[in-house]
């Protein structure tokens, strides 16, 4: 696992504001923000925001989940294998947060542990936990960023689900991730800005076939194209080095600079030129020089446009986001063709993209998205940290990722609807040669991955809800000319209720379906209960 550096400078993405109001972002899913600079610069900001107020008390919230789930295919066998049990969950947990003025930490931790009245060999005790803070160092110039994280992750898209009551442990892996990151940052002139960051992520994986790993990056950011006046400059420069256990190291080297010419407060244009080189071939690097250009038009605070196309050593490389919301519903599109390490798997992808039409929407409250995140738990939708915690399936290998995803929403007073439709496309780049095989970016060329979720969601009464789901996707993987291919159908019903202060129950039932690679097909129904003390 590895991330790439920030290309453009942008506004925090709506995700990572809810991400920093909620406190959860797990180190996995982080990788894939950070490949297009949203998460770093959206947490620094939100971390920085904190410690600038005023100080408060570390405050500790005890967590106890329960549930009992039936399930008449526990170990998503094909037809005429299907084996039916019961299933206990028992998770307690704790979540801490606080600030000072020189500092500001989150960190929230869970034991899950489930338990098969029949199936033993099933029986399984999983770590989930994340934490994140911010340290001033001195006078908020030298600061010190620092993360952990403990997920259920799968290895390939093409396999089972890495969660639920009904699973297959053969595509599962415990990843373990720590992250330091001390950073200086300083400003001369009116305009100018600079920040020089180091950052080293180790990574622990349970499954043996995956390397274990550490990343280390160093990254420059210097000029004053935030704010052109109408011209602007900034110069950025990354490098980064992955040492493997068992694997040859992976480096990756480029630099940049980007010329910004306001040609009014609303459209910016951009040009950059620059130069880039890694050691991906087997047999020598590959080095290429860097062009491009690109645009960012804002004609209202609801709508915003920008894009930028580069000419890179795999080809042509883009970035193009489309927001806007409206008081009751929005709508988001995302282009990106670029490097990266790490993806969402395609069911949360879509889960992802349905919370950020609720941050769009609840963007334009003075809580910059707070009240979006309660609206959507208050509607008794999946929280953050369930939609990402086994989002990311685990690689070593750098691949060429083209995606597509297109969101909206409608936000009634008792009504919701929400829908994203996405389409991945990821090439490895890395010789085979150069990794053992592991994952599914070793064993295959290339892997496809297109669906959609549709959300819709009725409140019965102030604390009762009434939720469905339909989702369908395909994974195909090639190599060699050969493909395998994995059909999915998802549908659920969930009721869910307030029992008092703390306390949210829920009743839902479930139903699944898988067809090539992975054939199963399953129904279930879960009791929960959520207590907070």
């Amino acid at each position: 696992m590895a991330t790439a550096r920030m290309r453009l400078v942008r506004k925090p993405s709506p995700v990572c504001v809810l991400a920093a109001c909620l406190g959860v972002i797990p180190a996995a899913a982080q990788a894939d923000y950070a490949s297009t600079g949203l998460f770093n610069g959206a947490a620094s900001q939100a971390a920085g925001f904190a410690a600038e107020g005023p100080s408060g008390n570390w405050r500790l919230e005890p967590t106890l989940g329960v549930g009992l789930t039936w399930s008449d295919n526990v170990r998503l066998s094909a037809e005429g294998k299907h084996v039916g049990d019961w299933s206990l969950r028992v998770e307690p947990g704790f979540a801490t947060s606080g600030r000072t003025s020189r500092s500001y930490g989150s960190f929230r931790a869970s034991v899950n542990a489930n338990v098969y009245a029949n199936e033993d060999s099933l029986n399984r005790t999983n770590l989930n936990m994340f934490g994140t803070g911010t340290v001033d160092l001195y006078e908020r110039k030298l600061m010190l960023d620092a993360s952990a994280s403990a997920s259920q992750e799968q290895i390939t898209t093409l396999g089972a689900p890495a969660s639920g009551a009904a699973y297959n442990p053969n595509n599962t892996t415990q990843l373990t991730m720590f992250s330091l990151s001390p950073y200086f940052r300083w400003q001369w002139g009116a305009r100018e800005t600079g920040e020089i960051r180091y950052r080293a992520t180790l990574s622990d994986s349970s499954n043996s076939f995956l390397n274990n790993n550490l990343r280390q990056d160093v990254n420059l950011v210097v000029g004053n194209g935030a704010s052109p006046d109408p011209l602007g400059w900034y110069l950025t420069g990354n490098h980064s080095v992955i040492k493997y256990d068992t694997a040859n190291d992976s480096k990756t080297s480029d630099t940049r600079l980007y010329g910004v010419y306001a040609i009014d407060p609303m459209f910016k244009l951009r040009a950059d030129v620059g130069y880039e080189k890694n050691n991906f071939a087997a047999f020598g690097g590959e080095e290429q020089q860097i062009y491009g250009g690109g645009f960012e038009w804002t004609p209202s605070p609801r709508t915003r446009l920008a894009g930028m196309t580069e000419k890179r050593f795999f080809g042509n490389g883009y970035n193009y986001e489309f927001t806007w919301r409206g008081p009751l519903s929005s709508i988001s599109a995302s282009f990106v063709r670029d490097v990266t390490t790490t993806s969402s798997t395609l069911s949360s992808v879509q889960l992802l993209g349905l919370m950020i039409a609720y941050a769009e929407a609840g963007t334009k409250a003075p809580d910059g998205g707070k009240s979006a995140a309660k609206t959507w738990a208050d509607r008794g939708l999946p929280s953050l940290y369930e939609i990402l915690s086994g989002a990311t399936f685990v690689t070593r290998s750098y691949y060429l990722e083209k995606r597509a995803q297109v969101s909206g929403g409608l936000t009634g007073a008792r009504n919701g609807a929400v829908l994203s439709l996405t389409y991945t496309d990821r090439r490895r780049l890395v010789d085979p040669a150069l990794l053992v095989p592991g994952d599914q970016l070793a064993n295959f060329d290339v892997v496809e991955d297109m669906g959609g979720t549709l959300v819709l969601n009725h409140r019965l009464t102030p604390i009762s809800n009434l939720t469905a789901l339909l989702g369908a996707s395909r994974s195909n993987g090639e190599t060699l000319g050969l493909s395998t291919t994995t059909r999915r159908r998802d549908a659920s019903l969930t009721g869910s209720t307030s029992f008092g202060q703390g306390i949210i129950g829920s009743l839902s039932y479930r139903y699944q379906a898988s067809r090539g690679a992975s054939s199963y097909d399953e129904n279930s129904v879960a009791a929960t209960l959520g207590m907070r003390f």
